[in-house]
């Protein structure tokens, strides 16, 4: 269309019919936008703004749900779209049935000359006339949203001849009214090559979860996610609409999951209560589990080891395949340790050792859990319980996580930067200074800003209390390690400016 020389408003009212869009969503994709780039553009033109990503999306689906946007925030809207956007071009009939008079008469002076059903006839109007209607019966297409449910709902009176049979002009709207029904329900904006794509490039930004650092890989999942959702909100296949919220859902467990490991406890439980209604809705048990995982890990560091517990055990039944058994056992290993529960702690890893290592196909990247994420979980959970038996494992464990991390092909050294903190401070436990030392200054040295995550951090703060109890405190070994762990920790990941926004609003 802009090849031809078609105008944004043309392509947007082009989208809107064809992809089933809102008018307000058609716009921004008709620009290119993403709604975080609409959010950035919108706060960046009209000072002290502080719209969210999220907030869009409400103002965008209604009033079929979200929330109404206020006539401010529509004229700033037209204002940031530009390109001869005016807020008539904002609403349809779907909206200004849910505005007063004054309001419509404001937003779009010509739509306020008519009473709301004129405004919804004037949608029926430019919709096919089913064969054979007249002026004086029901039409069947009531609005653009409408489909064929809902426009059937209002029932016509059928005409019949002196026997009391549908004459010959029924029988044929009635089949018509079907194959209407038939044309209707195969206009999708999704087909099996999208979904595939799609598919595949969360695969991809799982992969890159376990190279790349969480707050670069979060501008790409808000991205993705609000694809998703725009394409839901459409129409498609109830199977390719089931897909659709699984692949939206695990986008919104990976943001948890950044979320958590960037600090903000909030967001990621807000993403993982989207990502759970998206398991729910296409029943997809993996997604569930890792989000209760997610949930899990943000309980655990905030020292809610109950709730931390309590999701694990929600989640248990479902952990049939791959990976998802092991994860949630070492989990639960690592609470029942932080509450002092030795009989726990052994059920636990006894759980996690027959659990399956291979991951399945639908564990690609992060989703899956790697052995040497369950070693250094083991360790974390015997040196917690101490005692001389205990510590010689969490050592072992330790050299186990620390080796398997570094032997892959491309190591994520967030987790070589744990399972490292985990041996040093399993060494410190057993009051080897010398070897704490040695197995922390790779962290110190290598570990880069982007990769000091929350529990990264969280590990080498607790490294640096323990070494502030240690007896050895005055030798100089411990005195540096401690100066060199406060600076380490006063240089945490940083966030993203979409992720302060969010946390924020």
């Amino acid at each position: 269309m802009r090849a031809l020389g078609c105008s944004t408003q043309q392509v947007a009212v082009e989208m809107s019919r064809r992809f089933n869009l809102r008018p307000r969503a058609a716009w921004r994709h008709a620009i290119g936008w993403t709604q975080w780039k609409l959010a950035f553009e919108y706060n960046t033109l009209h000072d002290g703004a502080t719209l969210a990503d999220n907030r869009i999306s409400e103002y965008e689906n209604w009033p079929h749900g979200g929330t109404q946007p206020s006539l401010q925030y529509l004229a700033n809207l037209a204002a940031t779209f530009g390109r001869g956007c005016t807020t008539d071009q904002l609403v349809d009939a779907d909206d200004m049935e849910h505005f007063s008079a004054a309001e419509r008469q404001l937003l779009a002076p010509s739509w306020g000359q008519h009473s709301v059903s004129h405004a919804s006839a004037i949608v029926r109007s430019a919709m096919p006339s089913p064969v054979g209607s007249e002026d004086n019966r029901p039409a069947l297409w009531v609005s653009r949203e409408a489909g064929p449910a809902e426009s059937l709902a209002a029932h016509r009176i059928v005409q019949c001849d002196a026997r009391g049979l549908p004459i010959r002009e029924e029988i044929v709207m009635a089949a018509e009214e079907s194959a209407r029904f038939r044309r209707w329900s195969a206009t999708t904006n999704v087909d099996d090559d999208v979904l595939e794509q799609m598919s595949a490039d969360v695969a991809e930004i799982a992969a890159r979860y376990l190279i790349d650092p969480p707050g670069s890989v979060f501008s790409t999942l808000i991205a993705g996610r609000a694809d998703v959702f725009a394409l839901i909100a459409g129409r498609q296949n109830p199977r390719h609409t089931m897909n659709l919220y699984k692949i939206g859902g695990q986008m919104c467990a990976l943001l948890a999951h950044a979320s958590a490991d960037l600090g903000h406890p909030h967001a990621a439980n807000t993403h993982a209560r989207t990502a759970l209604h998206c398991a729910d809705v296409s029943g997809y048990s993996p997604l569930r589990i890792y989000t209760r995982w997610v949930q899990s890990n943000v309980a655990y560091w905030n020292g809610d080891y109950n709730l931390a517990a309590g999701l694990v055990e929600s989640a248990l039944a479902d952990a049939t395949s791959g990976t998802m058994l092991l994860r949630l056992a070492s989990q639960k290993a690592r609470i029942e340790a932080a509450r002092q529960n030795a009989t726990g702690v052994t059920q636990a890893l006894t759980l996690a050792a027959g659990a399956a290592t291979d991951p399945t196909a639908d564990e690609p990247g992060v989703f899956a859990f790697a052995t040497g994420k369950a070693a250094y979980y083991a360790s974390e959970a015997h040196r917690e319980l101490g005692g001389t038996n205990h510590l010689d494992s969490a050592v072992d464990w330790a050299v186990i996580a620390v080796d398997e991390f570094i032997a892959e092909r491309t190591p994520n050294a967030q987790f070589v930067a744990a399972a490292r903190i985990d041996l040093a401070r399993a060494h410190l436990a057993r009051g080897d200074l010398d070897a704490v030392a040695e197995h922390l200054n790779p962290v110190l040295t290598a570990t880069v800003a982007e990769q000091r995550t929350v529990p990264v951090i969280g590990r080498a703060k607790a490294l640096n209390a323990l070494l502030g109890n240690h007896p050895a405190i005055d030798t100089s070994t411990a005195s540096s390690l401690r100066e060199s762990l406060v600076e380490f920790c006063a240089a945490p990941a940083p966030t993203p400016t979409e992720l302060e926004r969010d946390s924020a609003d």
